[in-house]
């Protein structure tokens, strides 16, 4: 089945960006800029209280930027010159041929790649999908991989409300709460066909089929896919 740009998502967000800013666009929706710190100040900068707010959230952080501040920075030689030097370092990360797996094991191909199912992928707070250390583990493969580039494919589950909060009711107790996930807000974009229609898969879970659709995360060179039963709710 043919699957539309995975770029959509990238150029909406960017089209709300200043012509000097919007390759952080592409920057937002790729997990690369997770990894180290010098990555992160490049969204934090832009605002550090909604940095804090939004969890760390780079799409949010640049859907909620005001235009006063989005211009302010887009004329900014310093802040500027980062996201130039970034996007250089991004570019040739995932571009390059020469990585550890093309010399050790060619045989692994993005024919053939490496499929990793896991339950939840802790990739970053802002995709709230995991709970524990098993998807701490997880999405640290997905990034080994990603900087080993081994062609691997992660396939789990979207959960509506990731992983349960906590907080002090009036009698002092600690109670659990949740909140829904802000999928529209999110480094994570809905794959459609060609018409433009959510692709979905049908699974059988016991004795019965459940259609669910399918989200893709990038993660560095890995693309992990989040498989989702909630179909009624959906990106427009």
């Amino acid at each position: 089945m043919n699957i539309s740009s995975a770029n959509t998502a990238v150029q909406v967000l960017g089209e709300k960006l200043p012509f000097s800013l919007k390759r952080l666009a592409s920057l937002a929706y790729n997990y690369w800029w997770s990894w180290t710190s010098d990555r992160v100040a490049l969204f934090q900068t832009i605002d550090p209280q909604v940095w804090e707010r939004c969890g760390h959230n780079p799409v949010e952080m640049l859907q909620s930027a005001t235009y006063e501040r989005l211009t302010q920075l887009a004329e900014d030689p310093y802040y500027l010159k980062q996201i130039g030097s970034l996007v250089r370092e991004f570019d040739e990360y995932m571009t390059t041929k020469d990585t550890w797996v093309s010399r050790v094991a060619p045989q692994i191909t993005q024919e053939h790649p490496i499929a990793y199912f896991c339950a939840e992928f802790g990739i970053h707070e802002s995709l709230a999908v995991y709970s524990g250390g098993l998807g701490i583990l997880a999405g640290d493969h997905l990034k080994s991989a990603s900087d080993l580039g081994v062609p691997m494919v992660g396939v789990g589950l979207l959960y509506r409300q990731g992983y349960f909060r906590q907080r002090l009711n009036r009698g002092g107790w600690q109670e659990d709460y949740y909140v829904d996930n802000p999928f529209s807000q999110m480094p994570l974009e809905l794959m459609r066909n060609p018409q433009g229609e959510p692709i979905t898969i049908e699974l059988q879970v016991r004795q019965r089929l459940v259609k669910v659709q399918i989200w893709r995360v990038q993660v560095g060179r890995v693309s992990l896919y989040l498989l989702d039963s909630d179909r009624t709710i959906m990106i427009p």
